[in-house]
């Protein structure tokens, strides 16, 4: 006798937006597989915004509380990863305000998802460009990275995350932080700029790198 699909199984090549209607509907497993595929990525964007991997714990869990609770507000016309991530970086917005955060703790572990890895935007940039007499060890590298993404104004790391890290869109990304295009568009450049600035200085790029 065939094995029946358990019923996470069944769920896991449901979308985002059936997975809605679902839970809307009274499925509770629904929102549970929400959960599943985006706890990762909420918890790594919120220790990157908050730089404390304990707050960012707790804020991630607000996070899926408060999209439960304002689930019946998505209406569709957008993707439910662009609604969802409006929730995240207002979430992450007020618990930095609530808390007065800096950087302290920020060991390589906390900004791995259960399924392996997050992406960093030094993963983006050919290796070719990196000063190489300080590639001793990539890990460096991506501490140098996160250190200067916490150095940076949290305007300016908003979008960097957003796009360097999630993938996001221009457009969604105007989107989730409700500002204009080009609004989005200049805050990347000038954010990577800042970026370049502090992992030169950080000895991880050589000034001759574009």
């Amino acid at each position: 006798m065939q094995r029946q699909p358990a019923p996470e199984e069944r769920l896991a090549s449901v979308s985002d937006e059936a997975l809605v209607e679902r839970t809307l509907a009274g499925d509770a497993g629904a929102f549970d597989q929400i959960v599943a595929r985006y706890k990762g990525r909420v918890f790594s964007y919120a220790c990157r915004m908050l730089g404390d991997p304990e707050t960012a714990a707790e804020t991630a869990q607000d996070v899926f509380m408060r999209a439960y609770r304002y689930l019946e507000n998505f209406r569709g016309d957008s993707k439910f990863s662009t609604w969802f991530y409006t929730i995240v970086t207002t979430t992450c917005m007020n618990a930095s305000k609530y808390h007065g955060l800096r950087a302290r703790n920020r060991d390589e572990r906390y900004f791995e998802s259960e399924e392996g890895s997050v992406s960093d935007p030094i993963d983006r940039v050919p290796s070719d460009t990196y000063a190489p007499e300080k590639l001793a060890a990539r890990g460096e590298i991506r501490g140098a990275v996160r250190d200067a993404i916490q150095d940076i104004p949290e305007i300016y790391r908003q979008v960097i995350v957003l796009k360097d890290v999630n993938d996001f869109s221009y457009e969604e990304i105007a989107r989730i932080l409700e500002c204009e295009l080009g609004t989005v568009k200049s805050r990347l450049a000038r954010a990577r700029q800042m970026m370049r600035e502090r992992l030169i200085a950080a000895g991880v790029l050589g000034p001759e790198c574009d």
